[in-house]
């Protein structure tokens, strides 16, 4: 009989031990689906950015995308205004670049290799990036 006591009460100490412990615990969007909605996002932005035709220079321009953990963006985007919706590009690569910063902010895996500035040029009528070193 005193064995079954002491059972009895071992289990409910365990269990009341385990209900403590695991009532500070929430769920939480795991890792995996962030990173897919940040792959959706990249995709968007590549498919709006896809026709770079140009005539001109002028119609190149060149987007921050992204952030490092250490700072700076994680890449840049040459896009072409003649053939690209310049408000939603701009738009996408934010929600990219916020999407990067909370997913840094989860990850401690830190990249800080340098990414070069690049500047835009119409070059044989094709928006190009130019890296300026």
């Amino acid at each position: 009989m005193v064995r079954s006591s002491t059972f009895k009460k071992l289990f409910i100490t365990t269990t009341v031990l385990a209900s403590i412990a695991l009532t500070g615990c929430e769920t939480t969007t795991s890792g995996s689906s962030a990173r897919v909605d940040l792959g959706d996002l990249n995709d968007q932005l590549n498919d709006i950015v896809s026709n770079n035709s140009c005539n001109a220079s002028f119609q190149c321009k060149v987007l921050e995308v992204g952030e490092r953990a250490c700072g700076g963006p994680s890449r840049y985007v040459v896009y072409s205004t003649l053939n690209t919706a310049q408000e939603q590009a701009e738009q996408l690569a934010e929600r990219i670049t916020a999407a990067e910063k909370s997913s840094e902010q989860a990850l401690t895996v830190n990249d800080c290799s340098p990414v070069l500035p690049v500047q835009s040029l119409c070059i044989s009528q094709q928006c190009q990036a130019i890296e300026i070193k």
